[in-house]
């Protein structure tokens, strides 16, 4: 059995998703694990007052039956027992499960997502996109797209490239490792379907550590934007 069409239970075993899981269109999709920035250190950064009041945020926006893409060590998974846990990588997703935060897993892509139509009433894509080729993020949002229910619900954040954080890292930034505008992004997801956008903003003033609350509003320079969006 293929990697992507294995899930760990809550009692760290192996069992398939048949509800979801779909045949696979070919590869799992690029890029791979060995691609990815180093997130050795990620579960050490969400502590931060910026990240913890984005979990916060986030909690009342999740129904249904949940997927979590990008998941990592599943900061976001654990806001439903319903929620499958997918990463590119299986150390992050075995690291969750320790920690209690995953109770289902499935190693693989966001640009081959390997679910069938319309599998879900949350899709929650908390800085993912980032990590996502450029010429890949129409790719990405087909998939989510297609995934999420007739009336589903996402949850998606970028790092906004108009923020302070962003303009000190400018040299830093590469295909894997990137801001994205959340403007655009609006404007893409718009064309998929997706309405009723509610916006939220964190690190107002553009940094982490500076005014790290997050509010219930459109601010382009905050360090970081989340959208709430639905499909009719």
């Amino acid at each position: 059995m293929p990697e992507s069409q294995v899930a760990w239970d809550g009692d760290g075993g192996l069992r398939t998703v048949v509800q979801v899981l779909a045949g696979h269109r070919g590869s799992i999709g690029t890029p791979t694990s060995n691609d990815l920035p180093d997130f050795s250190n990620y579960e050490i950064i969400t502590q931060q007052p910026l990240y913890r009041g984005e979990l916060i945020a986030v909690r009342s926006w999740v129904h249904g039956t949940v997927l979590d893409v990008g998941a990592n060590f599943g900061r976001f998974s654990e806001l439903s027992r319903s929620t499958v846990s997918l990463d590119l990588g299986r150390k992050w997703l075995l690291r969750g499960r320790d920690l209690g935060k995953i109770k289902t897993a499935i190693v693989g892509s966001a640009l081959n997502l390997p679910f069938k139509d319309k599998s879900f009433d949350t899709i929650l894509a908390i800085g993912i996109a980032e990590h996502i080729p450029m010429s890949s993020i129409p790719n990405f949002l087909d998939e989510i797209t297609r995934v999420a229910k007739a009336r589903g619900r996402l949850v998606i954040r970028t790092t906004s490239p108009y923020s302070l954080f962003a303009l000190l890292r400018l040299r830093l930034w590469d295909d894997y490792l990137h801001p994205y505008s959340p403007l655009r992004l609006r404007r893409e997801l718009r064309r998929r379907g997706w309405q009723r956008p509610r916006w939220m903003s964190s690190g107002v003033l553009g940094v982490t550590s500076i005014l790290p609350q997050t509010v219930a509003a459109a601010i382009p320079w905050a360090r970081s934007v989340i959208q709430i969006l639905d499909r009719d």
